[in-house]
């Protein structure tokens, strides 16, 4: 039986899996350091306390549980050893025929005192994400106790005003002013920064979303910075490039991903931002067994034009990854990868976003409703296999 094992349960690692256990001859092994799946699409929710953690997630163990040929690995990534094919785990080591390598990106945060990591985070991980809502919370909770506290300034920068950058500081900001609204205190003294190291926040995006998105962050009273970068870090303030120090309380680093560090070994060829390169079908320049998937790799559409980093682009590379598994399993013509951007949806604080589906335009209420429905297409039948593979393993453990 041919073994296809999949590091990383991201999305692009899930598209993949979905796809290439169809094959009865293929047996899968899914390998993870986490139980589940982060759904990193509605992290702001989580952050803003929108939402709860458990509606975030998907349970691997249980998902993988609802397929007879694919396996569950809870353990972490040391080593990848393409000469003998062999995948050197926490827990001992996984061989493999084809690998796919799913794991993602993390957070590229800046050189500092380690005092300032424990006022800081990145928010592309369920830890992170789960940290800086207690933050929150604690914050609203000590202003409340003390009239002093409350009247005291306090600084949230959000390093990076790309996607995430946008949404974690209009949710932020939407938050702490309903709050405010709702027990009748001022917000004045709590001031969210974002900065843009371009002229203008979400950057290479339509005009209209940049336009939108520009307006309801003023509304919302986030300080946007322009046209400038955290160049470094003083004490508990950032020096900007253009001399500007701003002081702070807490950072969010939204500005920049980097490869997993685990994957910095593999020796293949990268490009200047550290992703890997890959042919046509999305296979490794050097090891034709080994597919690169999702962020880790630099995803291009057909006019060979770099697409950024998305969910949406991770799951295409999944699926084309394992349609071109099973097609070499048939000893038929592989298929080009065709990836490409379908749409954009931006949650923009509250029930307020913005979508752009190319042939359509909506912002306000009505688009963060489409906005909801889509991400509830996507998580609603994994929660279903979920539930079918936990009856599975119960029904196991009974017999």
């Amino acid at each position: 039986m041919h073994h296809v094992v999949i590091l990383g349960g991201s999305y692009g690692g899930i598209a993949a899996l979905r796809r290439v256990q169809i094959n009865r001859d293929v047996r899968v092994t899914l390998v993870d350091h986490h139980p589940y799946h982060y759904l990193q699409t509605e992290g702001y929710e989580l952050i803003s306390g929108d939402t709860y953690f458990d509606k975030t997630i998907v349970n691997l163990s249980t998902l993988c549980a609802n397929y007879e040929n694919v396996t569950f690995r809870h353990s972490s990534v040391e080593h990848i050893d393409p000469e003998t094919k062999s995948v050197h785990l926490s827990d001992g080591i996984e061989m493999y025929d084809t690998l796919i390598i799913a794991l993602g990106s993390v957070t590229k945060r800046f050189q500092c005192d380690a005092r300032v990591y424990n006022y800081s985070s990145g928010a592309k991980s369920l830890r992170g994400a789960l940290k800086l809502n207690r933050f929150f919370q604690d914050e609203l909770y000590k202003r409340l106790e003390s009239a002093r506290y409350a009247k005291e300034n306090f600084n949230i920068i959000v390093g990076g005003a790309g996607l995430s950058g946008v949404e974690i500081a209009a949710s932020m900001q939407h938050f702490f002013n309903h709050y405010y609204r709702s027990n009748t205190l001022s917000c004045e003294t709590l001031n969210i920064h974002l900065i843009a190291s371009r002229e203008t926040i979400l950057f290479g995006m339509p005009r209209k979303i940049i336009e939108t998105g520009t307006r309801r962050l003023d509304k919302l009273s986030v300080n946007i910075h322009t046209n400038c970068r955290i160049s470094a870090i003083d004490g508990h303030e950032t020096v900007m490039s253009n001399g500007e120090r701003i002081p702070f309380d807490f950072m969010i680093f939204a500005g920049g991903t980097t490869i997993n560090p685990v994957l910095e070994s593999l020796n293949t060829k990268k490009n200047e931002k550290g992703q890997f390169l890959v042919d046509a079908y999305l296979r490794s320049l050097c090891y034709e067994d080994i597919y690169i998937i999702g962020d880790a790799a630099c995803l291009k559409d057909k006019r060979g034009n770099m697409l950024p980093p998305t969910a949406m682009t991770a799951i295409e590379s999944g699926r084309d990854a394992a349609e071109n598994i099973i097609r070499t399993l048939k000893k038929t013509a592989l298929k080009r990868a065709n990836l490409k951007i379908k749409g954009i949806a931006i949650a923009l604080g509250g029930k307020y976003a913005v979508i752009d589906l190319k042939f359509i335009y909506v912002s306000g209420y009505s688009a963060y409703l489409i906005k909801k429905f889509i991400e509830k297409i996507y998580k609603w039948p994994l929660w279903w296999l979920t539930y079918k593979g936990y009856k599975k393993m119960k029904a196991c453990k009974l017999g």
